[in-house]
């Protein structure tokens, strides 16, 4: 009865996808045989489309994963800091009808889904297999709505924009049997048209500092497709900008990049576990298997470096995480637990395709974990990568609801030349400078005094900075370029 089960549900989405194909997935079935083809996450194809405007891009995408792999086994010995990455967000929600105008409790929810499911507070914990439960972890990442804007002022880390624009994934000018056309216009058009939603001037709404703040736009990523029966197509629920090196890349590669502004696209029905949106016919079958929330944690996941499971490969394909199984393709939205589709060897053992994983294509139902190799991973691009995005809070002063700090830390990154300055009147404090390998490099006092300069000596790198005073302990990571 149970293989039974499993079967009924691949057979209904298997049906679902092909009734669910437009004219662009249509396109691709035809010129690809894969039987995979479906609708999901847009953040690997736009990594491929860089890739086609500058060749090599994938190649250093590639390269950096491997360098975040070395630093991660070079850090084995790393000093334990009882502290977690806390990272402000703000949801841009731009919409055309009161329906895509998405309450404020969504996104309230939508908080607390990435905090249960990165913190791994979630209630279905428990239905990870046993196989898995020794590779799997908490991230010690939390998310913030975003408390002041980049002028300063308070905010509730939520923006509302009304736009003239229907459809952000545009308009699609060509019919059936256009396939050419079709593909030279999704090359051309289709992530210039999604991104259109974070930019104030092509009906979205721009960013705030991508460096500061992980900008979320959320809209109607439909495309419209008047030569098939006013289709409406969806292709991507979501899709997120990857990290890149800012430092050691070349320009020309940079700048192709840059164009896409750092963040994350998600469509307006994928928000939150409580959104009042539902889709339509012919995509309804999706309700309830990527309308959880999870579909946003999936794509933080690739904002933070995570490739998907699979590797958007066969078997031979590696998504550069050890303690992930390797599997031939997605799972189909389904929670399929009989899948084992690659021999693998993970601490001697042959585990089955992961579908508890949020970086699979699996049902929100069946996706409670990431391992803690994909933790390491997305702590190393928070400190290497991404290092002014995230607050390093002490985990008590969490739990006590302590966001704000005592101290402010400036600049950062820097060439060396810290400033720490009190906010408040604290009187004496103490500050220990540790290296990326947990080695104290600095350790001095401030007497009665508010503010303090000195110089952190060493290579270029990750520091952590303990300030310690009577009442009150902050840790701070700083890079010195």
């Amino acid at each position: 009865m149970k293989t039974k089960g499993v079967l009924t549900i691949i057979l209904s989405i298997l049906i679902v996808q092909s009734q669910a194909q437009g004219l662009i997935l249509q396109s691709k079935q035809d010129k690809q045989t894969a039987s995979n083809i479906t609708l999901g996450c847009g953040s690997y194809d736009l990594m491929q489309h860089l890739d086609d405007v500058k060749p090599g891009f994938l190649d250093l995408s590639n390269r950096l994963m491997q360098d975040i792999k070395k630093n991660i086994s070079n850090q084995g010995n790393t000093r334990s800091l009882d502290s977690i990455h806390v990272i402000p967000v703000v949801f841009h929600i731009v919409y055309n009808n009161n329906s895509e105008n998405i309450p404020d409790s969504v996104v309230q929810n939508q908080i607390e889904v990435l905090n249960h499911s990165f913190r791994r507070t979630n209630s279905d914990t428990t239905n990870t297999r046993a196989i898995f439960q020794n590779v799997v972890g908490d991230t010690k990442i939390e998310f913030i709505l975003a408390e002041t804007d980049p002028e300063g002022n308070p905010t509730t880390g939520i923006t509302r924009t009304q736009s003239d624009i229907e459809y952000f994934g545009g308009i699609l000018p060509y019919g059936q049997g256009q396939n050419q056309e079709i593909t030279d216009w999704v090359n051309d058009s289709l992530l210039y048209n999604l991104f259109r939603l974070t930019n104030d001037t092509l009906g979205g709404k721009n960013s705030w500092d991508t460096d500061k703040y992980l900008n979320v736009w959320i809209g109607d990523l439909r495309i419209f497709e008047p030569e098939f029966n006013n289709y409406k197509e969806l292709v991507y629920f979501g899709l997120s900008t990857p990290p890149i090196d800012h430092y050691n890349w070349p320009d020309s590669v940079l700048n192709n990049v840059n164009t896409y502004e750092q963040g994350i696209l998600l469509h307006y029905v994928n928000l939150g576990a409580n959104n009042p949106n539902n889709f339509p016919s012919p995509y309804h079958a999706y309700n309830g298997l990527v309308t959880s929330g999870k579909m946003l944690v999936h794509e933080i996941g690739h904002f933070l470096g995570l490739r998907h499971i699979w590797g958007d490969g066969d078997c031979s394909f590696d998504d550069f995480i050890y303690d992930t199984p390797n599997s031939s393709a997605a799972s189909q939205w389904n929670c399929d637990k009989t899948r084992n589709t690659c021999v693998d060897d993970i601490y001697g053992i042959d585990p089955p395709d992961m579908v508890e994983n949020y970086m699979d294509y699996s049902s929100g139902n069946c996706q409670n974990s990431f391992t803690l190799g994909q933790a390491a991973l997305m702590l190393n691009v928070l400190d290497y990568y991404r290092p002014e995005l995230s607050n390093l809070v002490v985990i008590d002063d969490v739990k006590n609801n302590q966001i704000r700090k005592s101290f402010i830390v400036y600049p950062n990154p820097t060439t060396g030349a810290v400033t720490i300055k009190s906010e408040y009147d604290i009187g004496n404090f103490q500050i220990i400078v540790y290296d990326n390998h947990g080695r104290s490099v600095k350790n001095t006092y401030s007497l009665d005094n508010n503010t303090i300069n000195f110089t952190i000596e060493g290579s270029k790198g990750i520091y952590f900075m303990e300030i310690i005073s009577n009442n009150r302990r902050s840790t701070f990571k700083v890079l010195k370029l």
